[in-house]
């Protein structure tokens, strides 16, 4: 379906980071793949138990991949530190990667964000961080809307022609943060009474808003031009445009 693809990029020489997007790759197109069975399918006991889990799984492993393409340090340290002989699957690790820290900033920045006393240490390089959306997400966004206005236009396209580079992260930001909470219902099984468990019309909207929103800033990302193993544009909008019509 090319989520992975759109997400991770395309492959070339091999080395630790390239197996890393790889290795993500494979994760988020097989739990995609499940998670539009439950889309497009008849609702079953499987996709009440499973659906949330998958699709939570794919908000993840997409933000930790674009994050590993922005940041590609980030990505090969934490490769290199779960290589470690000593890896302990049971034991917390500060330096692991995390939700809030990692995808979501963990403080809200000053309004001058290029004030000189600002540490380096405390300048997030959050997925949605405001640092991050200057200087990856804004001119991203208005590169590929100006690629998307040369090159005419379909039914799967019109959400990405109607997002706005100034809201696009801080928007996607929210609506990110609202899907992981409520998948995470889903995959704790976090229900004491039977009627609020997910029912159909909530778990197929919950899944379809992550596959519009994932695939949106996967799009976005091939326009960050320092971005690790970015597609050409062309490949970037037909990967989109067949994944967007994988689900209903």
């Amino acid at each position: 379906m090319g989520l992975g693809k759109l997400i991770c990029g395309g492959t070339s020489a091999p080395c630790t980071a390239n197996t890393t997007l790889n290795h993500l790759r494979s994760s988020i197109d097989r739990f995609t793949n499940k998670a539009v069975e439950y889309l497009n399918g008849e609702f079953s006991e499987d996709a009440q138990s499973f659906g949330a889990f998958c699709a939570r799984v794919t908000l993840e492993n997409a933000c930790a991949a674009l994050v590993g393409r922005f940041d590609p340090f980030r990505m090969l340290y934490l490769a290199e530190f779960q290589a470690q002989g000593g890896f302990e699957y049971g034991k917390p690790s500060k330096s692991g990667f995390k939700w809030a820290g990692d995808v979501l900033a963990d403080e809200k920045p000053g309004r001058d964000l290029w004030n000189s006393d600002h540490d380096l240490a405390r300048i997030s390089r959050a997925l949605f961080s405001a640092y991050v959306d200057h200087v990856y997400w804004k001119p991203a966004v208005e590169k590929a809307l100006d690629y998307l206005a040369d090159h005419g236009a379909n039914e799967t396209l019109k959400e990405l022609q109607n997002i706005d580079p100034e809201t696009f992260a801080p928007s996607t930001k929210g609506k990110c943060a609202a899907l992981y909470s409520k998948l995470s219902k889903g995959v704790h099984w976090d229900f004491f009474v039977s009627s609020v468990v997910m029912d159909e019309g909530t778990l197929k909207d919950a899944i379809r808003d992550c596959f519009v929103h994932v695939g949106n800033m996967g799009f976005v990302s091939h326009f960050v031009p320092t971005a690790y193993r970015s597609l050409d544009p062309t490949e970037a909008l037909v990967t989109y445009d067949e994944f967007r019509k994988a689900f209903q």
